[in-house]
C-alpha cells in the first residue's frame, strides 16, 4: 500500500518535468548527441516524454547541491525521509521497455512500430546505482548538448550563419526536458533498493501515466482524429501516439492542438506499399491540422493531407491546409495538397520541419512562413505545381531553411522571400518555374549553396527593392536571365557559381542594384554580365564571361562594373561600356579571341583598364566611339588582333600609359574622326601589319616616350586634312618603309624624337597640305632619306640631325614641296646632305651639310630652289653645292670649304648659283665651277677677291663625272 501512497498525497503532474525529446525532432547538430544517449545507461529516456501542467500550474524541479548519496538532483519528495520513493526501472540491468506495454495481437504489434528515429529509443538501460556514475553521465550529456561546434554547422550552411540565428533556435531539442527527467528519475528511485517491489510497481505506473497509444479507423473505437485526441487518456498523457488506418478520413472540423502535448500521428500503411494511402481530407474550408500551443510538439508521418474547398471561396488565398501559429510540427513522408490558398502556413513562434514530403498543386503557396514563423524543408522534399509560390518567407523574423529538396513547376516563383524574411537553401533543385528564387524588400535575405536553378522561364535568382542574396557553388542555367538584382541597396553576391546558357544574360544589375561575383562562370548567354541604369554596379573577381553570343560584360545607361582577374573570351564583344555615364574598371583581365572587339566604349561610356591583355580578337583589341566616350589604359597589352590594337573614332578619347600595342594585323593604334584623341605615354606600337600609329579624318594622336618599331609600313602616319600627330621623345625605328609620315593633308609634330634605321625614310610630308615640324630630333641611318617633303608637302626642322642615311639626308621633291631647316645638321649621308628637285625647295639657316659622300646640297631640275643663310658646306665628297638642269641656288654668308671637287658647281642651261658674302676656300681644283651654260654669280666681298663673276668656264673637265647624279 505504501508504494502508492505518494499518489494520494502529491499532485503527480506537478512533480513531473516537461517531456523528453524524441529523436525525429532533433536537428543535425544534435544527431551525435542522440547516438550517445541511445547507447548509454540513460538511453531508455530518449523516446519517452513526461507531461507538464499548463504554465500557470507548473512547478519546475529545483536543482539541489550534491547529496550525501552523490546524486546531483533531488526531487521534492526528498524532504520527506519517511516516504518510500518511486523506482523507474527494474534492477539488474534488464530494464523495462520505455512506455510500451506488452503487445499480444498482430494489430497491436504493427501499431507499435514507430518511426526509425523513435525505434532507436528502445535500447535497454543498466542500473542506476552509484550517484557518481549518474553525475558523470549527466555532465557528459549536458556537454554534448551545449557543444555548438561551428564545424558541424558549417558543413551544411557556412554562408551567413550570423544572419540566421533564428535557425539555431528552431532546433527540435529538449535539453531542459532531459535535465528535469534525470532529476525526477534520481529523486524517485534514490532510496529504493535494486530489488524493491516499490521500484517495479512505480515503473509500470509511470508508463501508464506518461504514454497513451490509440488507433483510429472506420472499424475502430475512435473513428476520427478529433475524437481520439479528446478522450480522457489522451488528455492526461504526456505522450500520445495515434495510429491511423489506411484509407480516406474526412474531417468534419479542423484538428487543433492547443494543449502542451507531445503527439505522434502515424499511418499504419506499410511504407513499401505505395498504393495503400492514408489520407486526411476536408470539404468545409477549414484547416485540416492546426497547432496553436507554444509548448506543443507534434510528429506526423506517412499521411497525406488533401484540402478541397468546393464552396464559393475557391479563390481565397488565405485558406490553409496545415496551420502552425505556435509550437513545433514535424512532417515526415507526407503529401500536402490544397486546391485553394496555402498548403502549410507557419506563423509567429511556430516552427515546422518538413522531411521527405511532397507539397503540390496548392492554389497559392506550397509552404508559407510569416510573422516570425520558421520552416525547415529537408531530405528530398518536392514542392511542385503550386499556383504562385513553392515556398514563401515573408515578414521580419520569418525564416526558411531548405536542404536536398526540389522546387519545380510552380506557377510564378519557386522560392519567394519578402518584407524582411530570410531563407537559406543547400543542395536544392529549383527549376521550371517562372522565377526560381526572388528576394524582395529591405531586410530580406537569401543564402544559397550547391543549388541547381535551371530552366526557369524568366529569372533564376532575382533580388530587388533593397533585398540581399548570397549564392555559393550554384548553377543558374537555361533561364531567360540567370541572376538579376535591381533597385538601390539591393545586392547579390555569388561565389563559384555557373551562370551559363541563359537566353538573355547570365548576371545582371539594374536600377541601382549591386551584384558581386567571385570565381564564377558566365558563358553561352546572349550577354554574360549586364549593369544597366544609374547606380547599378557589378563587381567581378576571378570570373569567366566567355563564349557568349554577343557581349561578355556589357555596361550601359550609367551602370558600373569593376572586374579583377577576369576573362572575357570568345564573345562577339569582350567588354562594352555603352551610353553616357556607363563605367567599366578592369584590373588584370583578359579579353581575347572575341569576334569583334575585346574592349569597346561608345556613346559616352568610360573604361579604365590596368594590367590587362586584349589579344587575338578578330577586329579590334580596344575601341572607343563617339563624343565623350573615354578609355584609360595603364600597363595594358593589345596584341595579335585582326585589325587594330587600339582605336579611337568619332570624337572619343583614349589615354594609354606604359602599354603595348604590338603584332596587330593592321594598326597598333588608330585614331580617326573629328575630336577623336589618343594619347600614348611610354608605350610601344611594334611589329604591326601596317602602321604603329595611324591618324586620319581629323583625328589627333599624341605620343610621349613611345617606341614604334618594326611595323611593316610605317611607325606613324597622319592622313587627311585636320589629322595631327604630336610626338615627344619617341623612337620610330626599323619600320618597313617610313618612320613617320604626314600624308594627304595630315600634320606631324615631333620633338626630341629619333627616326632611325627605317627601310626608306625617317620622316616625311607627302602631298599638298601635309606638314611636318621637327624640333631637336634625329633622322639617321635610314635606308634612303632622313627627312623629306614630296608632292607638295612641307617640312620644317629646327636643331635636327640627319646623319648616316643611305642616300640623302634631306629631300624636297615635286611642285610646292618645301623643306625649311634652322640650325640643323645633315652629315655623313651616303650621297647628298640635302637635295631639291622637280620644283622642290629647301631653305636652310645656320645649318651644316658636311662630309656627305657626294654633295652637301643640290638643286636639280627647273624650278627647284635652294636658299642657304649662314650655312657651312664642308668636306663633302664632290661639291659643297651643286646646281643642275635649270635649278637655282642662293647663298648668303655661307662657308664652303674642303670639298673634294669644287665649292660651288653650276651645270646646264639656266642653272644658277648666286652668292652673297660667301667664302669658298680650299675646295679641290676650283672653288667655283660653271659649265654647259650654267653660271655662278658672286656678290659682295669674298675669299676669291672678285665682286661679280659670270660665265666662267670650268677649268677642271675631270670634275664633271663627280657631279650629282
Amino acid at each position: 500500500t505504501s508504494c502508492f501512497l505518494p499518489l494520494a498525497f502529491l499532485p503527480l503532474p506537478d512533480l513531473l518535468p516537461p517531456p523528453l525529446p524524441f529523436s525525429a525532432f532533433l536537428s543535425p547538430p544534435f544527431s551525435a548527441f542522440v547516438d550517445q544517449v541511445s547507447s548509454s545507461r540513460f538511453g531508455r529516456f530518449r523516446g519517452g516524454t513526461v507531461r507538464s501542467m499548463p504554465p500557470r500550474k507548473r512547478q519546475r524541479s529545483e536543482h539541489a547541491d550534491t547529496s550525501s548519496e552523490g546524486s546531483v538532483f533531488s526531487s521534492p519528495m526528498d524532504d520527506d525521509e519517511g516516504e518510500e520513493t518511486f523506482p523507474i526501472a527494474a534492477d539488474g540491468g534488464e530494464g523495462v521497455p520505455c512506455f510500451h506495454p506488452a503487445l499480444s495481437s498482430p494489430d497491436q504489434q504493427v501499431a507499435s512500430h514507430t518511426p526509425n528515429e523513435w525505434d532507436s529509443s528502445h535500447s535497454k538501460g543498466a542500473d542506476f546505482e552509484g550517484g557518481a556514475e549518474v553525475e558523470e553521465a549527466r555532465i557528459h550529456i549536458n556537454s554534448s548538448i551545449t557543444n555548438d561546434d561551428p564545424s558541424v554547422k558549417d558543413q551544411q550552411f557556412p554562408l551567413l550563419r550570423d544572419r540566421f540565428d533564428c535557425f539555431e533556435e528552431s532546433d527540435f531539442s529538449f535539453r531542459e526536458d532531459l535535465d528535469r527527467m534525470l532529476a525526477f528519475a534520481l529523486g524517485t528511485h534514490g532510496r529504493a533498493g535494486n530489488n524493491s517491489l516499490v521500484r517495479f510497481l512505480n515503473s509500470n505506473v509511470l508508463q501508464m501515466i506518461l504514454c497513451c497509444e490509440l488507433t483510429i479507423g472506420p472499424t475502430r473505437y475512435y473513428k476520427t482524429l478529433t475524437s481520439a485526441l479528446s478522450c480522457g487518456s489522451a488528455r492526461c498523457a504526456t505522450l500520445v501516439k495515434v495510429y491511423v488506418e489506411p484509407g480516406l478520413h474526412m474531417l468534419e472540423s479542423e484538428v487543433e492542438i492547443k494543449e502542451p502535448t507531445r503527439l505522434i500521428i502515424q499511418s499504419l500503411a506499410p511504407c513499401s506499399v505505395s498504393e495503400e494511402k492514408t489520407i486526411f481530407s476536408s470539404l468545409h474550408g477549414r484547416p485540416l491540422l492546426r497547432l496553436s500551443c507554444s509548448d506543443a510538439k507534434v510528429h506526423v508521418s506517412n499521411i497525406d493531407f488533401v484540402f478541397k474547398n468546393e464552396g464559393p471561396s475557391t479563390t481565397d488565398l488565405k485558406q490553409r491546409c496545415i496551420w502552425i501559429t505556435e509550437g513545433k510540427l514535424l512532417l515526415q513522408r507526407c503529401n500536402i495538397t490544397s486546391d485553394t490558398g496555402i498548403g502549410i502556413c507557419v506563423l509567429r513562434s511556430g516552427v515546422i520541419r518538413v522531411d521527405e514530403c511532397e507539397i503540390k498543386n496548392c492554389g497559392f503557396v506550397g509552404i508559407a512562413s510569416a510573422q516570425g514563423g520558421v520552416a525547415e524543408i529537408v531530405n528530398k522534399c518536392k514542392i511542385t505545381g503550386n499556383r504562385h509560390f513553392g515556398i514563401l518567407a515573408t515578414d521580419s523574423g520569418s525564416c526558411s531553411m531548405i536542404q536536398d529538396s526540389e522546387f519545380s513547376g510552380n506557377g510564378t516563383y519557386g522560392i519567394g522571400v519578402g518584407a524582411g524574411g530570410q531563407l537559406k537553401a543547400f543542395n536544392c533543385d529549383i527549376s521550371n518555374n517562372q522565377v526560381g528564387i526572388i528576394s524582395k524588400g529591405f531586410g530580406s535575405h537569401v543564402s544559397l549553396r550547391g543549388c541547381q536553378i535551371n530552366r526557369n522561364s524568366r529569372i533564376g535568382v532575382g533580388v530587388r527593392e533593397g533585398a540581399a542574396a548570397m549564392v555559393q557553388s550554384c548553377q543558374m542555367q537555361k533561364n531567360l536571365y540567370g541572376a538579376c538584382v535591381s533597385n538601390f541597396e539591393s545586392i547579390i553576391s555569388l561565389h563559384k557559381s555557373d551562370l551559363s546558357e541563359n537566353l538573355t544574360h547570365g548576371l545582371g544589375a539594374s536600377d541601382g542594384g549591386t551584384a558581386e561575383a567571385f570565381f564564377c562562370t558566365m558563358q553561352a548567354n546572349q550577354v554574360g554580365v549586364v549593369s544597366k541604369g544609374r547606380g547599378s554596379t557589378v563587381l567581378l573577381n576571378s570570373c569567366q564571361s566567355n563564349k557568349n553570343l554577343r557581349i561578355g560584360v556589357g555596361i550601359r545607361e550609367a551602370g558600373k562594373a569593376k572586374c579583377v582577374q577576369c576573362e572575357m573570351v570568345r564573345n562577339q564583344y569582350g567588354v562594352c561600356a555603352l551610353n553616357s555615364g556607363a563605367t567599366v574598371s578592369l584590373l588584370k583581365c583578359v579579353a581575347s579571341h572575341n569576334e569583334r572587339y575585346g574592349l569597346s566604349s561608345s556613346d559616352g561610356g568610360f573604361v579604365q583598364a590596368t594590367d590587362c591583355v586584349f589579344e587575338n580578337n578578330l577586329q579590334l583589341g580596344i575601341g572607343a566611339w563617339h563624343t565623350e566616350s573615354r578609355v584609360v589604359l595603364l600597363r595594358c597589352i593589345a596584341k595579335g588582333n585582326g585589325r587594330t590594337g587600339l582605336a579611337s573614332r568619332v570624337g572619343s578619347n583614349v589615354v594609354a600609359t606604359d602599354s603595348a600595342f604590338n603584332s596587330n594585323q593592321q594598326f597598333g593604334v588608330y585614331v580617326s574622326g573629328e575630336s577623336s584623341v589618343i594619347t600614348l605615354k611610354n608605350c610601344t606600337a611594334n611589329s604591326n601589319g601596317l602602321y604603329g600609329v595611324g591618324c586620319s579624318e581629323s583625328g589627333l594622336a599624341q605620343a610621349a616616350d613611345t617606341v614604334l618599331e618594326k611595323n611593316q609600313q610605317a611607325g606613324v602616319v597622319s592622313k587627311d586634312i585636320g589629322s595631327a600627330v604630336a610626338l615627344r621623345n619617341c623612337i620610330a625605328s626599323s619600320n618597313g618603309r617610313i618612320g613617320v609620315a604626314a600624308i594627304v593633308g595630315g600634320h606631324v609634330e615631333a620633338v626630341g624624337c629619333v627616326l632611325k634605321q627605317n627601310e626608306r625614310v625617317g620622316i616625311g610630308a607627302w602631298h599638298a597640305g601635309s606638314k611636318v615640324t621637327l624640333l631637336k630630333s634625329e633622322a639617321s641611318d635610314n635606308g634612303a632619306t632622313g627627312i623629306s617633303a614630296i608632292d607638295g608637302g612641307v617640312l620644317r626642322a629646327v636643331e635636327c640631325k640627319m646623319i648616316g642615311n643611305r642616300r640623302v639626308g634631306v629631300v624636297a621633291r615635286d611642285g610646292n614641296s618645301v623643306v625649311s631647316m634652322h640650325k640643323c645638321v645633315s652629315n655623313q649621308n651616303g650621297r647628298i646632305g640635302a637635295g631639291a628637285r622637280g620644283q622642290g625647295s629647301i631653305e636652310a639657316v645656320e645649318c651644316c651639310l658636311s662630309e656627305n659622300a657626294q654633295s652637301g646640297i643640290i638643286a636639280q631640275d627647273e624650278g627647284s630652289k635652294v636658299a642657304l643663310v649662314q650655312c657651312s658646306l664642308d668636306g663633302n665628297g664632290s661639291f659643297g653645292i651643286s646646281v643642275r638642269s635649270g635649278g637655282l641656288a642662293e647663298m648668303v654668308g655661307c662657308m664652303i670649304r674642303n670639298n673634294i671637287c669644287a665649292g660651288a658647281y653650276a651645270c646646264h642651261l639656266n642653272s644658277r648659283v648666286a652668292m652673297w658674302w660667301c667664302n669658298a676656300l680650299n675646295n679641290g681644283h676650283a672653288s667655283l665651277n660653271a659649265r654647259d651654260d650654267g653660271f655662278v654669280k658672286l656678290f659682295g666681298p669674298s675669299a676669291t677677291g672678285g665682286n661679280v663673276i659670270q660665265h666662267v668656264p670650268c677649268e677642271q673637265e675631270s670634275a664633271a663625272p663627280l657631279g650629282c647624279q
